[in-house]
């Protein structure tokens, strides 16, 4: 079980909330809580990738220079602009503090996948990216449309409904937990 007093033990994401904690990789917020339904922002789910990935390779990642972003120094956001897994917004701005959607999350994992298969030899992705079959795939961004179809390919990310993709929907601190659940699975498979 966790330890966190927020997270039942009846809950769906309960397991994955505590084998993701035995790992180190899932932390909580600052006030002992799981906060399990907020939506993730960009900042928290850079700490979450980082961590995960730095758990698989059991290595801490090269942070970026200090001054990358102006509106973020958080050592996490660094460690994952360092290893090309998040982007800022434009004029050295990262947007900590902005909830992030599904088609970003997936762009972030997607790079992530791409790091550590560079830096283990490890093959996450084997079926090549599509998003074929979602009848909203005109709505995923062009920019993200390689990272949700290379998740959804390979079974890190399922859509929302068999036809339904979701893309700009708002991710969950839950929903993300599982997203990283998924590819250490796949990781521990590989």
């Amino acid at each position: 079980p966790s330890r966190f007093p927020d997270v039942r033990r009846d809950a769906w994401y309960a397991d994955y909330v505590a084998y993701l904690e035995k790992l180190g990789v899932v932390v909580g917020y600052p006030d002992g809580l799981f906060h399990a339904e907020a939506t993730i922002t960009r900042e928290q789910f850079a700490e979450l990738i980082v961590q995960s990935v730095e758990a698989m390779l059991d290595q801490d990642l090269e942070a970026a220079p200090a001054n990358t972003f102006i509106d973020s120094s958080n050592p996490a956001v660094l460690k994952a602009s360092q290893a090309s897994i998040v982007n800022g917004v434009g004029e050295n701005k990262f947007a900590p503090d902005v909830t992030t959607n599904r088609e970003e999350i997936a762009t972030m994992i997607a790079r992530a996948v791409k790091y550590i298969e560079q830096n283990n030899g490890t093959d996450l992705a084997s079926k090549a990216a599509s998003i074929a079959g979602f009848a909203d795939q005109a709505q995923v961004s062009k920019w993200a449309v390689e990272g949700v179809g290379l998740l959804a390919a390979n079974g890190i990310m399922n859509g929302t409904s068999a036809t339904t993709l979701s893309p700009k929907e708002s991710c969950t601190v839950e929903q993300s937990i599982l997203l990283c659940y998924r590819l250490y699975v796949k990781f521990l498979a590989a």
